[in-house]
């Protein structure tokens, strides 16, 4: 009897019907229809469908959406793209967003009863945004989120039947921007990884990290940063659910000025729990808020590494003649030695390489290198002049795909190349175990400005022949570019050069054709 019930009561439908809004959340979406066809709460659909529609029941709505689809005249995949399901990874604690990234369902109040009241009476519907407990303001007004009108005082509830609650006769004109430029621009950038908005924030110079990361990694850092009281190897997650609207907006504050400017604004942040600032002698005296931070960021070093890099760099700065290692440890260098060594980490960072790669470096001798003691033991420094220059020729580096493509040679015949010590590699796995070939751009040029320089101009008349021809004439006889480049090297063959400097790099240069045939029949 209930089943039938469920049924005829799932068969009726709306008279008025809308499709969803871009960006819009299904209770806004809701609420909007009610107000379409003036019912008075927006449950009164959920009683069309069959559906109960309360705080309780809305985060379990996804099993519900086709009896929803059906009353508003929406389509199934609508009705999904404003909705957040439990993950599929299981344990009820994880959401699927409409863009189809997964976050802790504590980021989240579902359903908000925050608004912009400004956006409500300018564009008609509620924004899935205001569902993210991060977001404070509007990014596009500055104005504060509101669970009740400034004017007329009347309360925002989900149940509603009017996209803007107000009492008849408000006159609410909005507030203009409530909050400083960084947290609007925080906001700004949280709608543009939510919603796929345009906002251009290249003048708040956010971190690169957070600019090309995911939302996760955005809430993450936002969360660590607006902690204010941090527990060592808390969950970077926990902080969030208990998170009152009151206390969100100088979380807010804080952590959208260290992360606007970077690294000035972070180095800012630091200041502010590092008591040693302006400490007498330059002292270096930590605020016991300061050990919790450290902890805390060395725990979630994985995944907040820019933090901990920053913060490198920060104390390196404010040690002066100390230097600050990975571990944590100050170890203090002689004034001499600062101006020649670097500590490994910093070497690192500067090259852009990984523990391996720098290991591999310091082992093959690429840099110099020296032990220096601290408490924990030794560490590794190396040369300043190394790093610079092996950075230098780091730069200049070319990939053996794309030199031969330049060169008009196969991988195989840059290869026997580089056997044949004719043009070397800078790093391979047959030189230095290097997992990938490369060579030095500077190293390529020079071997090709020798060739220019001893390549004549053919005589009038004389046939010439294309090196890459003269390979694939011969080949089948055993004629490679080594063997070939051999004997130019030897005298025994002389090499011009082409009227034309249009083709690959190697076809500029030609050879007497009829050199090359007594040459080549003379060694068979």
């Amino acid at each position: 009897m209930e089943e039938r019930k469920i049924s005829m009561t799932s068969s009726r439908s709306l008279l008025f019907k809308s499709p969803p809004i871009q960006n819009e959340s299904l209770v806004g979406y809701l609420i909007r229809i009610a107000e379409l066809n003036r019912y008075p709460r927006m449950s009164w659909i959920g009683n069309l469908a069959g559906v109960n529609l309360t705080e309780e029941t809305l985060s379990k709505m996804s099993s519900r959406l086709g009896r929803l689809a059906k009353v508003v005249g929406a389509s199934d995949a609508e009705m999904k793209s404003l909705c957040y399901y439990v993950s599929a990874k299981g344990n009820n604690l994880h959401v699927i967003l409409s863009m189809g990234e997964i976050i802790p369902k504590q980021y989240l109040y579902w359903p908000s009863q925050r608004v912009c009241f400004s956006c409500l009476r300018e564009k008609g519907f509620v924004s899935g945004l205001w569902d993210l407990k991060a977001v404070t303001h509007c990014p596009e007004h500055g104005e504060l989120l509101r669970d009740a009108c400034p004017a007329c005082k009347e309360p925002v509830t989900f149940n509603r039947g009017r996209i803007a609650p107000c009492l008849l006769g408000c006159q609410y004109r909005g507030h203009g921007s409530e909050c400083p430029d960084s947290v609007r621009a925080l906001m700004q950038l949280i709608s543009n990884k939510f919603l796929d908005s345009k906002f251009d924030l290249t003048e708040f110079g956010f971190p690169k990290q957070i600019v090309d990361g995911d939302l996760y990694m955005l809430l993450q850092t936002i969360s660590f940063l607006a902690m204010r009281s941090w527990r060592g190897e808390g969950d970077i997650d926990h902080g969030w659910l208990e998170a009152r609207p009151e206390t969100m907006i100088e979380k807010m504050d804080h952590a959208s000025g260290a992360l606007v400017n970077w690294p000035s604004g972070y180095f800012k942040f630091l200041d502010d729990i590092c008591a040693g600032k302006g400490a007498p002698n330059g002292a270096i005296v930590m605020h016991w808020m300061f050990g919790g931070f450290y902890k805390s960021l060395v725990s979630q070093q994985k995944e907040l590494g820019f933090l901990f890099d920053g913060l490198q760099d920060y104390m390196n700065r404010r040690l002066n003649d100390r230097i600050l290692t990975g571990r944590g440890c100050p170890s203090v260098l002689k004034k001499r030695d600062r101006r020649i060594y670097v500590p490994g980490f910093i070497a690192r960072k500067q090259l852009g390489v990984g523990r391996q790669e720098f290991k591999r470096l310091v082992d093959r001798h690429y840099l110099q290198s020296k032990p220096f003691d601290t408490s924990y033991g030794k560490m590794i420094c190396v040369h300043r002049d190394s790093v610079r220059e092996y950075g230098e020729t780091r730069s200049r580096f070319v990939g053996r795909k794309e030199l031969a493509e330049e060169l008009g040679l196969s991988l195989h015949s840059l290869y026997s190349l580089s056997t044949a010590s004719i043009l070397n590699p800078f790093h391979s796995p047959e030189k230095d175990g290097w997992p990938k070939w490369w060579y030095d751009r500077q190293t390529v040029d020079e071997w090709l400005d020798d060739l220019r320089e001893n390549a004549k101009r053919p005589a009038t008349g004389k046939r010439t022949i294309q090196l890459s021809k003269a390979v694939a004439k011969y080949n089948h006889m055993g004629l490679t570019y080594s063997k070939l480049f051999n004997a130019i090297n030897h005298g025994a063959l002389r090499l011009y050069r082409r009227r034309l400097d249009t083709e690959n790099l190697l076809d500029y240069f030609s050879l007497d054709e009829a050199q090359l045939s007594k040459w080549y029949l003379a060694r068979g």
